[in-house]
């Protein structure tokens, strides 16, 4: 925790009424019941998401309430005191949970608990932490981020859905122990933030092997798409050909389908490039693997050169 947030915890406990004495001392007797997210966009839409939870929770309470009445269950008398009482908690409710998070940018872990869908725009993101804070979460998904790791979702057993983008990711080893994951869709497109995509030659990692995935049997929809570069690889000057044997690995939701490469040459297991000239900065291929109409693992890559004397 940052000393900025240790800072607000240490003036929120005493705001609280709490009896602390030095921010050491408080933060060794103290568990703060509250999470401050580092990211902006995660806190944001944590806060959105846990008020989502509360207005659901207020309509499905007065909802209730209506049809105690039209049962004559309770009289119009009652119905009045009891929708009020649920009116001023909920505003009392509200008023709390903007105070924590405009003053101090917290959310309760308890609400965190009970998100089950985090649904939003990822461009400014950088990260997914925090998000292992929400342990009844099943759907994560929304466009764009420049994640380059999945460890916080390894914690959340209980994810159905994820439909992400990122980078530098060589394996998919945050997700094999989600064996309740039925769609799984990712997308890494090479470049670390938008100032790098009018590039030529990518800048992550590309993801070559997805094997982890193979013990994941619920999955009903894979979709991978990766872009990005493998290890440089030295070449002598006057070489004019170059061959890579089968360098993707796919999981074992893809047996029976065939891998078609395609280099300079199209093949099932072979890359080759021929009449190479000695000045390549990198070789391109890319490939693609299908079976059904709901699982693929496609992708471009480069290998980038370093030529020898």
């Amino acid at each position: 925790m940052k000393k900025s947030v240790k800072s607000s915890v240490i003036v929120l406990a005493l705001g609280l009424g709490l009896s602390i004495g030095t921010s050491e001392e408080a933060e060794a007797m103290y568990e703060s019941p509250y999470s401050y997210f580092n990211d902006y966009g995660i806190r944001e839409k944590s806060f959105a998401s846990v008020d989502k939870l509360y207005t659901d929770r207020y309509q499905m309470e007065v909802e209730q309430l209506h049809k105690k009445y039209n049962l004559g269950v309770i009289t119009d008398e009652e119905f009045d005191i009891f929708l009020r009482q649920l009116d001023e908690r909920d505003e009392k409710s509200l008023l709390e949970r903007e105070t924590l998070f405009n003053t101090y940018g917290l959310v309760k872990k308890d609400d965190l608990k009970q998100i089950a869908h985090f649904d939003t725009a990822f461009d400014d993101y950088s990260s997914l932490a925090g998000v292992e804070q929400m342990p009844v979460l099943e759907t994560i998904q929304g466009e764009g981020g420049s994640f380059n790791s999945f460890r916080e979702l390894g914690k959340l057993n209980k994810l159905k859905t994820v439909n992400l983008e990122a980078n530098n990711q060589l394996t998919l080893n945050s997700f094999k122990k989600l064996t309740d994951l039925e769609t799984l869709v990712l997308s890494f497109n090479g470049f670390e933030n938008k100032d790098e995509s009018s590039a030529s030659e990518y800048t992550q990692a590309l993801t070559t092997d997805i094997s982890a995935l193979s013990h994941l049997d619920k999955l009903k929809e894979l979709r991978i798409n990766a872009r990005g570069r493998m290890a440089t690889i030295t070449l002598k000057k006057g070489t004019t050909s170059y061959q890579l044997f089968d360098p993707i690995v796919p999981s074992i939701q893809f047996d029976g389908a065939e891998m078609n490469y395609v280099s300079t040459i199209e093949s099932s297991e072979v890359l080759e490039w021929n009449n190479l000239s000695g000045k390549e900065r990198y070789l391109a291929f890319s490939w693609r693997i299908e079976k059904g109409t709901e699982l693929s693992y496609t992708g471009e890559g480069q290998i980038p050169i370093r030529w020898k004397e």
